[in-house]
């Protein structure tokens, strides 16, 4: 049989092996239960869409302020993409911009230094990429390793 060869990337942790179908799939399971946290496993494993968010408390739509303190942002990037992921999965938008971005900062009253910085930072490190353009300025969208980043940043602060 050919060998093959699977590239596994999630935000800045990255592994490639090639080799027999049987041996490659062992060896990304043995990885993925070395390296990664359960959180990030289960995201893998769960159909996009499927995560644990609340996104009502008592009948009422959480707000941005409420989700971005539900979640371990530490800093503006991981602040940027938990917004990113309220704009989309919560607000229902299909791609947003760094402007619309800056302003929900500003509404949840811890506003931005840089957002078109955040957001070409996370483009980077591929938890946001380009997703067209939206009234005349370029839309983005998180990716799958963008959505599981932040669901397991939501997950952590749970348990």
């Amino acid at each position: 049989m050919a060998d093959v060869t699977v590239k596994l990337t999630i935000g800045s942790f990255s592994v490639e092996v090639t080799g027999e179908p049987g041996y490659v799939d062992q060896k990304i399971d043995q990885l993925v239960s070395r390296f990664l946290s359960t959180s990030w496993k289960t995201s893998l494993t769960e159909p996009p869409g499927t995560a644990s968010v609340q996104v009502e408390t008592g009948g009422k739509k959480t707000s941005a302020a409420e989700f971005v303190k539900k979640s371990t942002a530490k800093n503006q990037i991981d602040r940027a993409l938990v917004l990113g992921y309220f704009l989309e999965k919560i607000e229902g938008l299909s791609g947003f911009t760094s402007t619309e971005l800056a302003n929900l900062g500003r509404e949840t009253k811890n506003p931005f230094t840089n957002a078109s910085d955040a957001v070409a930072k996370l483009a980077g490190r591929g938890l946001m990429m380009s997703a067209g353009d939206k009234e005349g300025q370029r839309a983005y969208a998180l990716t799958a390793s963008g959505e599981a980043y932040v669901e397991a940043l939501i997950e952590v602060k749970q348990k």
